[in-house]
């Protein structure tokens, strides 16, 4: 009894409901969903002693020092942690140079509109209100609170009164963490099955270029650089370093959660520093102080994320040079004081990515910590014991030890970029064109319908120009304008069809009818001349609602507001980033099909800008080097980008311009101009303006997704099936 009982006090449970979990969830897909709610539970749990933990670690540790240690302890650490953060940034540009050279499109997202957030360092790291910090999860200004309120302790003689009691809270808190860690495979596994057996074929596909980066470079800090650094430098050795880093490890892998496991990096610490025998009452200061210091400060967990803004760049085609990586590296540090969530967006917005932003990040932000979190465990492992080795001045350089690990680390550097440029390279190939998702996009939802591309000589007679509703039921017919190739409201898909978001509307509006439908094509200058003499009886293809045409024709209410937008070749986007650059040009050629009186007065004011209007979209990618770039909304600009992936969208800064699009009716059919603006009514507050919104212009659903992949499914286990007779 006694020996299984020392045998289940010595298996790592972590390890264990984390396996198990991963089986689980293969096993069972979806049907263990149910689980995720008991993993956010454990989480919840664990958080319960982290920030009172902070206050009072950071306290009592500053507290008990002299003022001449803790000046020095300080300065060193400052030294150690930007020499991991020089040493870790080399690492992770170097794996981003890996990316191999690729051309591709993207749907429109709304973050190419939305202005970066600010970093806001005085509300970050300047604690007005420290309850209200703890209150807002603020661990930055906490953290420098405690540490203000920790150096003044030091020269007060009463301090031990204060810091007696504190120390006996942090024991209490070790102990209800320890008790917590001691039922948390529970949550491991809760968390862990829950996540394999829901997370999408999709989700793992969609990304894999930039997944292999990021475990090629979290792989080689985790497991090469970090350790080896410390198994070099230091008396501890590379396996002890991994064993006593496993549960906290574990767990932040399991919750992607590093704050959680903070207690137990100090806790690690200490005792393999007693086990080792190189324990004092100093170092297990050190550790109290410096485990929430480098937690607050970047870590080379969250400096991996810089991965996922150049791979945005580089899915646009427009691949990070090595004379901007300087200026990158700056702004990231800088960025990466405040939260990730609000780095991120201020990175992509300095490159001027025009595609793939914020919303992408967040959706693979669960898969993301899965990297992050780990790495920024093995990272504090790393700092804190550096930092306490070379308080004790036993830091070794000539060690065959040293040597031994600097040399592999080495060495397995360009080996780990050649494993990462390889897997790439090979994806890259294999993936999917970036237009087979918006070629093959089809109206769910039709009646019968005829598409033509010409008029009938039937309605040019004149005859049908003034319509209504009566005379349209009556012919069984709704007559609907189309310009050619005007992605993504009106083109033909693969097959042949006639789709798009103003064509999806038309067979909506039909369908309300109880008519069919029959589209007619046009081109932009012919508008007005086409609906006065009933050639058909509204025109739906994505037209702006100008000035200078209502004097002509009538318009619908606001169906959408687009974006103005430039697209050029992607070389060439930095010319316009923003206003001032664009309009300094000596000479600037612009091309368009429907911003004439827009652009009209752009070229009165600045001489040096001539604008030429052309027959269609098309013609512009057939003779693109006639013209500096192409006028036309985002949305558009994007889907287009998506067939012609050498071209890129941007919006210049300072020069952001919205305008409203609708649908056009000849001015006498103000019938049908009443009934289409209740109906536009209508399906705005249905929702169905939005669905195909969602569907067209953002691209969600484009791809059709595939059932969860389990093995209960793929050998057909149900309940029926294990009770049929063999």
């Amino acid at each position: 009894m006694t020996k299984l009982l020392d045998f289940l006090k010595n298996i790592n449970w972590m390890l264990w409901a984390l396996l198990l979990g991963v089986a689980v969830g293969l096993i069972f897909g979806e049907r263990v969903s149910f689980l995720q709610p008991i993993g956010a539970g454990f989480v919840s749990l664990m958080q319960i002693t982290i920030l009172p933990y902070i206050v009072v670690s950071l306290i009592v540790g500053l507290g008990k020092f002299n003022p001449e240690q803790v000046k020095t302890v300080l300065a060193r650490a400052a030294l150690v942690m930007i020499a991991l953060w020089s040493i870790g940034l080399a690492v992770i540009w170097c794996f981003i140079m890996t990316l191999p050279q690729h051309d591709a499109g993207t749907f429109f997202s709304p973050a190419l509109v939305t202005a970066a957030p600010e970093v806001d360092f005085v509300s970050q790291y300047i604690p007005a209100n420290p309850f209200a910090s703890m209150a807002e999860g603020n661990v930055p200004a906490l953290v420098i609170f405690c540490i203000a309120l920790g150096m003044a302790l030091i020269a007060n003689q009463k301090k031990h009164r204060l810091l007696d009691v504190l120390e006996v809270v942090g024991q209490g808190l070790s102990v209800m963490s320890k008790k917590i860690i001691a039922i948390f495979p529970l949550g491991i596994f809760a968390m862990t099955a829950s996540t394999a057996g829901t997370m999408s074929v999709e989700e793992l596909s969609n990304l894999q270029v930039y997944w292999v980066v990021v475990l090629c470079v979290g792989l080689y800090l985790m497991l090469v650089l970090l350790p080896m650094l410390v198994a070099a430098l230091t008396p501890v050795k590379y396996r002890d370093l991994i064993w006593v880093m496993r549960n906290a490890w574990i767990t932040a892998f399991s919750t992607g959660n590093v704050f959680i496991v903070l207690p137990v990096i100090t806790e690690g610490i200490k005792t393999h520093l007693r086990k080792i025998k190189q324990s004092d009452e100093s170092a297990d200061h050190i550790a109290e102080v410096l485990v929430p210091i480098a937690y607050t400060f970047p870590s080379l967990g969250k400096l991996t994320t810089l991965i996922f803004v150049s791979f945005a760049a580089w899915l646009t085609g427009n691949q990070i040079g090595v004379e901007q990586i300087p200026n990158i590296s700056l702004s990231a540090m800088l960025s990466y004081f405040a939260n990730v969530h609000i780095a991120i967006p201020y990175l992509l917005d300095v490159l001027r990515v025009p595609a793939d932003t914020y919303q992408i990040y967040l959706s693979m932000s669960v898969l993301t910590a899965k990297i992050v979190s780990p790495t920024t465990v093995v990272y504090i492992f790393t700092f804190v014991f550096l930092c306490i080795f070379i308080q004790r001045k036993q830091l070794h350089f000539k060690r065959v030890r040293s040597v031994y690990y600097l040399s592999l680390l080495s060495a397995l550097l360009p080996l780990g970029m050649l494993a990462s440029f390889t897997a790439n390279s090979y994806l890259a190939k294999h993936t999917k064109p970036a237009d087979e998702a918006i070629a093959n996009m089809v109206i769910s939802d039709t009646v019968p319908a005829h598409v033509l591309n010409y008029v009938p000589k039937a309605y040019q007679s004149g005859e049908l120009s003034l319509t209504n509703i009566e005379v349209i039921k009556k012919r069984n017919l709704l007559r609907v304008g189309y310009l050619v190739d005007n992605v993504p409201f009106s083109y033909f898909n693969q097959r042949g069809e006639l789709v798009g978001f103003d064509v999806s509307l038309a067979h909506r509006l039909a369908a309300d009818l109880d008519v069919e439908v029959e589209f007619i094509p046009f081109k932009k200058p012919q508008l007005t001349e086409y609906l006065n003499k009933g050639y058909f009886d509204i025109a739906m293809s994505g037209l702006e609602i100008n000035v200078a045409d209502l004097q002509r024709v009538r318009f619908s209410d606001q169906v959408l507001e687009l974006q103005l937008a430039l697209l050029a070749k992607d070389h060439d986007l930095k010319r316009f980033a923003d206003k001032q650059a664009l309009l300094s040009q000596p000479q600037l050629h612009l091309a368009h099909v429907e911003y004439a009186p827009l652009l009209k007065q752009l070229a009165q004011h600045h001489p040096q800008v001539k604008v030429s209007t052309i027959a269609n979209l098309k013609q512009y990618f057939t003779h693109p080097d006639d013209y500096d770039a192409l006028v036309i909304s985002a949305e558009a600009g994007f889907a287009w980008s998506m067939f012609y992936p050498e071209f890129g969208v941007v919006v210049p800064q300072g020069a952001a311009i919205q305008y409203p699009v609708g649908f056009a009716v000849a001015k006498r059919n103000l019938d049908i101009l009443s009934y289409v603006n209740a109906w536009l009514s209508i399906q705005h507050s249905n929702g169905e303006i939005e669905k195909t919104y969602d569907y067209w212009i953002l691209g969600k659903g484009s791809v059709q997704k595939q059932a969860r992949w389990s093995l209960l499914d793929q050998l057909e286990l149900t309940p029926d099936n294990l009770l049929k007779p063999f």
